[in-house]
């Protein structure tokens, strides 16, 4: 069950989708509960059938609102919690309550129905935690710790993760702040992934959407996901500003997405007339090995304060395309570790743009090792972040707790 799963084009809808599909070809019996898309196009009056097959897999989808979630955080919310009640009500009255329900954290709270209906109907249900809330809701500002919301749901996420058959988080970090606050929890650890067929290293000079966009010629600093509440983007930016100053002609910052934050980042680049910074939108899914493959650099941010709390997905799409990655995240973040681990890349501080700076100086100087750095990024995503054996370590979970 998610409130994002195909045609949706979000990162999460992305890795959901090909679970469920992956799944299903292992000789699991799947079915999805999702809404209506929310990221496939920007019609929002556009709807897609109630009931259809993808790939093997049927899909419901059952009442949803589809407010712009990056006009307001009470849009947000109230898409969040439509689609909260649409599936209560949708698996109260089911007729058929066994198999295991998947219950990823989209939206935030859908564990928690998951332990609603254990008690109700005896439903088994496998938390799959994307974001750890309402710790990562308080980091950015949506809710205070002592609050009464905060502390209901803190009460109520304490009884789901306790009480589920197994809760699987995406990274080691994330297993830890878990269990440091909720107790222990069988838990197991599943990484997100990229298909690695899909997305493979492509030179600049043949890769159409780089000639298309002038990215072909200078080092290209790319950021292609959601422009999101819990990325530093904007010392991106302001380092845009400085290192355009001093090497104008050698640099171009390529953002592709959308997301609450972007507007703020479009209006620092206009107010400092900044040239060697550009915005495009989602990208059809046909062009995205092209687009994701498209810069020198991949930027992958983490705000300040939410390490253990959230893995950024667009990690591993950066790490399969080949390009050195430029990661602004804290040291004790699951990112830092890997990119430390295999020599991949350069860390950051977040709200640092002088440490942005001198890290892309450095690779401007140094651009055999930006391309070393770049092969070690594949090297690694291929020795540990495929999606074949992403799915298959699922495929044992749902073994274990259904044998």
């Amino acid at each position: 069950m998610s409130q994002f799963f195909h045609p949706d084009t979000s990162a999460n809808a992305s890795v959901l989708s090909e679970l469920a599909v992956g799944l299903e070809a292992r000789g699991f019996d799947i079915a999805v509960v999702t809404g209506q898309p929310a990221y496939a196009s920007e019609d929002r009056t556009e709807k897609q059938p109630t009931r259809e097959t993808y790939e093997g897999v049927g899909i419901r989808r059952i009442f949803s609102t589809r407010f712009d979630k990056n006009e307001s955080t009470a849009k947000r919310m109230v898409n969040d919690a439509v689609f909260f009640f649409s599936a209560f009500v949708h698996l109260l009255f089911r007729r058929d309550e066994t198999g295991v329900l998947l219950l990823p954290t989209a939206p935030p709270f859908l564990p928690i129905l998951g332990w609603v209906l254990s008690r109700v109907r005896g439903y088994e249900y496998v938390p799959i935690v994307l974001d750890l809330y309402p710790d990562l809701a308080v980091e950015l500002d949506y809710l205070s710790e002592g609050g009464v919301v905060y502390r209901v749901w803190d009460w109520l996420n304490r009884r789901a993760y306790r009480n589920a058959t197994l809760t699987v988080t995406i990274g080691e970090t994330m297993e830890e702040t878990l269990e440091r606050k909720y107790g222990p929890c069988e838990t197991a650890v599943v990484h997100n992934w990229e298909d690695g067929s899909v997305i493979q290293p492509k030179a600049k000079a043949d890769n159409e959407f780089s000639e298309e966009h002038g990215l072909v010629e200078p080092t290209t600093v790319l950021y292609s996901g959601n422009h999101g509440m819990h990325h530093d983007l904007e010392s991106v930016v302001e380092a845009a500003a400085t290192l355009e100053e001093k090497r104008d002609d050698e640099l171009r910052f390529q953002f592709i997405g959308e997301g609450g934050r972007k507007a703020t980042l479009v209006g620092m680049a206009d107010e400092q007339n900044l040239d060697s910074v550009s915005f495009l939108p989602y990208q059809p899914v046909e062009r995205l090995p092209e687009s994701l493959t498209s810069g020198d650099i991949a930027v992958v941010s983490m705000q300040e304060g939410v390490e253990g709390l959230c893995v950024s997905s667009k990690f591993y799409t950066a790490i399969a395309s080949g390009q050195a990655i430029l990661a602004i995240a804290n040291e004790e973040t699951e990112i830092a570790r890997i990119v430390a681990e295999s020599d991949c890349g350069i860390r950051v501080d977040p709200k640092h743009p002088d440490q942005i700076v001198s890290a892309i100086e450095y690779w401007l100087d140094n651009p055999d090792e930006m391309r070393t750095m770049g092969e070690r990024a594949r090297s690694v995503f291929e020795e540990r972040y495929e999606r074949e054996e992403a799915i298959d370590r699922y495929a044992s979970v749902l073994n274990l707790v259904s044998g």
